[in-house]
């Protein structure tokens, strides 16, 4: 009992979306005991699943040989589906999903035991505090307009960035299976801004300025991957930090989502573009410098032209802007990064 309190009080006071399901499968592989299988699994709107992290030493068979079809009879009520493959009692259900995200999460496992029915209830329970705790992260995290993550989440957002990037090891034994190229490639953050978005509120009014807003939120999470984290700072401006390996990538895909909203048909409204500036985020970095220096790519798009995508790294090479010295911008602790968009 007094492990299961611990469990419970662990997913209950994560505020860490990465490492929620990680507590959630620890609390599981404690029920369940040595030689359990466990899994959580993502679906996508193709009905495509993917092995996102998972802990035992034959997950991967179970995955590919014992789960797929079994996963087939799991539905979105709360309820644990179990049978019993190839010798080993399997059970699913699926979890709550984020606003983050349009991917189905699945917590599965096995195990070698004749009876796991004894921890059914115990683990349906821990699945609705999981739950419980993504709706609490969804209502305290999301700017209530775009769904987007909210301004007060990017410095937490941001150190939680540089810490994964980290080379020490993770603190548990589960694996996950998104440590590939992109965990391993630099990050990068822009700073989008909306052209002349006081002409849309002055000319159509709040309410079309309201729905631009909106329609910019769907167009980045369907633009930007699963993995990206989308901001809405305040008004028309909107953050993103993603991984990329290079500037010519980075610059691609923030690229392509400046393209589709220049090709987006707005209600009322027609045609609005954007700018956006962007820069690399290196290890030594505080909030207020990297968004600094987007900011000043943004500033230098939006004053030649807008509509396009700037590299603050590039255009320091080129000469377009002077580099800041410590002297001419000393890092300040009482800084306030709203000064940045006032």
């Amino acid at each position: 009992m007094l492990s299961l309190l611990r469990s419970v009080e662990e997913i209950s006071s994560c505020r860490d979306r990465s490492k929620l399901h990680r507590s959630l499968m620890r609390a599981v592989a404690a029920l369940l005991g040595d030689g359990a299988d466990v899994g959580v699994l993502s679906r996508d709107t193709q009905g495509e699943t993917e092995l996102r992290v998972f802990s035992g030493t034959t997950i991967m068979n179970s995955a590919v040989f014992l789960w797929p079809e079994f996963l087939n009879e799991v539905k979105n009520d709360g309820k644990l589906v179990t049978r019993c493959i190839q010798g080993r009692n399997c059970g699913a259900l699926m979890l709550q999903a984020s606003e983050l995200g349009s991917d189905k999460m699945i917590l599965a496992y096995d195990v070698n035991r004749s009876d796991t029915t004894e921890h059914a209830e115990e683990i349906v329970s821990l699945a609705r505090i999981y739950g419980n705790q993504i709706k609490l992260l969804d209502y305290s995290e999301l700017d209530s307009l775009t769904r987007l993550l909210n301004r007060k989440t990017f410095d937490e957002t941001f150190d939680r960035l540089l810490t994964a990037s980290s080379p020490d090891a993770p603190d548990d034994d589960f694996d996950d299976r998104r440590s590939g190229s992109d965990a391993s490639s630099p990050a990068w953050l822009c700073v989008v801004d909306i052209d002349h978005f006081k002409r849309v509120n002055d000319t159509f009014g709040h309410l079309f300025g309201d729905e631009v807003l909106l329609r910019m939120g769907n167009l980045m999470r369907d633009t930007f991957r699963g993995a990206d984290r989308l901001f809405r700072f305040g008004g028309e401006e909107f953050v993103v930090i993603l991984n990329a390996p290079d500037e010519t990538m980075a610059a691609a895909g923030f690229n392509r989502f400046r393209n589709s909203v220049e090709s987006h048909e707005f209600p009322q409204v027609g045609q609005v573009t954007c700018s956006i500036g962007f820069t690399a985020v290196s290890a030594m970095d505080v909030p207020t410098d990297v968004v600094g220096r987007a900011d000043e790519a943004l500033y230098y798009a939006k004053e030649h032209g807008r509509n396009q995508v700037c590299c603050y790294e590039r255009l320091v090479i080129e000469g377009a802007i002077a580099k800041a010295t410590e002297a001419e911008a000393p890092v300040d602790e009482a800084f306030d990064i709203d000064a940045l968009f006032g």
